[in-house]
């Protein structure tokens, strides 16, 4: 686990959303990897204020030691910094299980939890990421810097955005502020905004070879229990409620109860060159609506460019 180049930037841009960084906790003990130089330079295209030995202080460690991200957080505002993991072989300042509540006195009182890379390792993801969530107060940011595609093997899980445009509801206390799509396996890449697909009515699906991953930025906006009703993917709870709708229809509708009756009778005679040609048409209807599954689709997808990255600014949320 590492925080990289793109991480960096990442979390260089929620500093300027207003995410408050002062009791900040890592799930597992974040390393740094940010070439010097490339760090410098995005420190001075987000604005962030720093002097070269504030910024050189990011980069201090023990001879011969690792080198993990505290430097940075303290950097952008961290008073406070803990890390927590099930061994302290990376020097961890709190041995938990994810798969386990925290004890009261954590719960509430972190401005910032990071997930830089731990949560697709642990089995029991919704029960880790509900306990983690419990760890911010309210006006608390999460943030997740997880695999979308491309990485089997790596760890249990790789996510869908749905999971977190779902995940992060007010149901459960959330409101999501930022999730961004990139390739991971460049130093510097791109960085496209994901749309939810309960608003584009559509999955936003995604066929790469490369090694795609996501950043989700969300807030705490109220205490309610976590996951109390579990979250449903957009698309099926839509074709739900578009089946009780014509189920009503057709009980309230004379016409279209005799018409519904004949098809579903002729049904099972209508010959197979026809129904071939039937799935046909509707395979390429469905890829006409949808769009193609690459991130040119501006249905799903959006590439920001730098400059709206590193000059958006909220000074308080």
């Amino acid at each position: 686990m590492g925080l990289d180049l793109n991480s960096v930037k990442f979390l260089l841009w929620a500093k300027n959303l207003g995410v408050s960084f002062e009791r900040t906790l890592t799930l597992g003990h974040q390393g740094f990897s940010c070439p010097p130089a490339k760090f410098k330079r995005a420190v001075k295209d987000f604005g962030i204020p720093g002097t070269p030995a504030e910024m050189d202080g990011c980069f201090s460690h023990v001879p011969m030691g690792p080198l993990y991200a505290d430097g940075f957080f303290r950097f952008l505002g961290a008073k406070e910094t803990a890390s927590v993991d099930r061994s302290d072989f990376e020097d961890a300042t709190l041995l938990h299980d994810l798969n386990d509540r925290f004890p009261e006195n954590v719960r509430g009182h972190f401005d910032l939890v990071v997930d830089g890379g731990t949560l697709e390792h642990i089995f029991d993801y919704p029960a880790a990421l509900r306990n983690c969530l419990e760890l911010l107060r309210v006006g608390g940011h999460f943030v997740t810097i997880t695999p979308a595609s491309g990485h089997m093997g790596h760890g249990f899980y790789q996510f869908s955005p749905e999971l977190f445009f779902r995940v992060f509801s007010a149901e459960n206390g959330f409101t999501i502020r930022k999730i961004i799509l990139f390739d991971g396996s460049k130093t510097e890449s791109a960085f496209f905004e994901v749309k939810d697909p309960a608003v584009t009515g559509q999955r936003s699906e995604l066929a790469t070879a490369k090694p795609m991953l996501l950043f989700a930025l969300a807030q705490k906006i109220a205490e309610v229990p976590i996951f109390a009703k579990p979250p449903q993917q957009s698309d099926y709870v839509a074709i739900w409620e578009q089946h009780k709708k014509s189920q009503r229809t057709e009980k309230t509708t004379a016409d279209n109860g005799w018409l519904q009756q004949l098809r579903v009778k002729l049904n099972p005679h209508w010959p197979l060159w026809l129904r071939r040609r039937r799935d046909t048409w509707r395979h390429w209807r469905h890829l006409w609506q949808q769009g193609l599954p690459n991130l040119n689709n501006r249905r799903h997808f959006r590439k920001l460019s730098r400059e709206e990255i590193s000059h958006e600014r909220i000074t308080k949320k």
